[in-house]
């Protein structure tokens, strides 16, 4: 059934007359008769009493009324689906890991794909932070560098990184394919990254010309591109600059290494699935609830 002749019926009915239903459906009137002839065609019962006056004035005749709520219900459910299905969800997504990282974006990347109509909010939080802002609501998934112990919450590890020496490109030891030790780092300034504080603590101990500190990963960009310091980082948080030739990652030996770098994405899963959402743990996907 033509979806439009009911919309037009309904309409027909509340003016009572074709030329006003014509006015407001922006048609002409003899567009609004073809329609309610084809829908009394197709129900094979006439649905307005024409008045005196012709076609334009009308009465819903007894089948008419007995019609009337059915195609309303039709209409309304119909607004009701498209409603539903064009609903606009909120996602808001914790990190203790830098927004840039390539974790993070594939996320927000698949999740955009899942659903167009997904709004993604995105919140920078110190790994402290991270489960109040989950038990709150605050967020609704997290990413951190940090395992999260509640019985409400699952932390699911997500892979982990060495420490690398970061360089600008024309550094003098951007040709070393390892750093063997920290000697030949005395007469540099090392940039720390505040937020992974704990596992670069040996370092802080050490003599270096300058120690530099921040918490925002593209201050520290932005000193190394201008050769004001070096930096202890997972490389793939620097990825599209290291492939670019901008900066360079030399690893560290093993007698040198640094605590490795874990990722963990810590949500609950019964949250998620009220707001359409599936953790695939297969493949670390979110997938649509259908």
């Amino acid at each position: 059934m033509n979806i439009v002749h009911l919309e037009t019926f309904i309409i027909v009915c509340k003016y009572g007359n074709f030329t006003e239903a014509a006015k407001h459906l922006y048609v002409p009137q003899p567009t609004v008769t073809n329609r309610i002839n084809q829908l009394e065609d197709e129900l094979g019962q006439e649905l307005f009493a024409r008045g005196k006056s012709g076609k334009r004035n009308v009465q819903l005749t007894r089948a008419g009324e007995r019609f009337l709520p059915h195609a309303q219900s039709v209409i309304d459910t119909l607004k009701m689906a498209k409603q539903e299905i064009t609903h606009t969800t909120s996602l808001s997504i914790g990190s203790s890991v830098p927004l840039s990282h390539p974790l993070i974006y594939n996320v927000i990347q698949d999740l955009t794909n899942l659903n167009e109509h997904l709004n993604i909010h995105l919140i920078f939080l110190e790994s402290s932070s991270i489960l109040k802002a989950l038990v709150d609501n605050v967020v609704d998934v997290a990413f951190t560098t940090d395992l999260m112990m509640n019985t409400c919450y699952q932390s699911y590890p997500l892979g982990s990184e060495e420490f690398n020496l970061i360089l600008p490109t024309e550094h003098p030891l951007s040709n070393q394919p390892l750093l063997e030790n920290f000697t030949c780092m005395k007469e540099e300034n090392i940039i720390f990254y505040e937020p992974y504080k704990n596992n670069i603590a040996d370092l802080t101990d050490l003599d270096f010309k300058k120690k530099l500190y921040s918490n925002q990963v593209e201050v520290i960009k932005s000193l190394i591109h201008e050769q004001h310091g070096v930096c202890f980082l997972p490389p793939m948080i620097l990825e599209k600059e290291i492939k670019n030739n901008e900066m360079v990652s030399i690893p560290l030996s093993e007698n040198i290494q640094l605590n490795k770098i874990n990722y963990y994405l810590t949500c609950n899963k019964e949250n998620l699935l009220k707001k359409g959402i599936r953790l695939n743990q297969d493949n670390w996907t979110f997938e649509e609830v259908v």
